[in-house]
């Protein structure tokens, strides 16, 4: 017995619209880190497709400028400050756009932006 599998390919469109995220995504972390970092970054490879793991269907293109919306909304929220919530999605989308074979080596740690429930009530934390 023969499975077969029929996948839909990306569209030329699509694979465009995701180098433009990614140029755009570039653009706002360098609002985050140095001139250095970023140098650092771009010949790591962060946000180029990794050949051997990108397939190119349409399903991973969907979830790759689904994530990149998301980390860009993110990373340019006018507060700055993320809730736990913020985090959990922002790590999740990094997640994804690696499992669909772009290359992502950020997480939410990188960026020093979380509010804690007690910042949100007006509480002080004591060390």
């Amino acid at each position: 017995m023969i499975n077969v599998r029929i996948v839909k390919a990306a569209t030329e469109e699509q694979e465009t619209y995701i180098e433009e995220l990614a140029s755009e995504l570039y653009q706002v972390l360098s609002m985050y880190f140095s001139k250095q970092k970023m140098k650092e970054l771009k010949k790591q490879g962060t946000l180029d497709f990794k050949e051997y793991e990108y397939k190119g269907i349409l399903d991973e293109a969907f979830q790759i400028i689904t994530s990149l919306q998301l980390i860009h909304t993110l990373l340019t929220k006018s507060k700055r400050q993320w809730v736990l919530k913020d985090r959990e999605l922002f790590d999740r989308n990094c997640q994804k756009l690696n499992e669909c074979g772009l290359y992502f080596p950020l997480s939410s740690s990188d960026f020093n932006m979380l509010k804690t429930d007690a910042d949100k009530q007006g509480i002080q934390l004591l060390m």
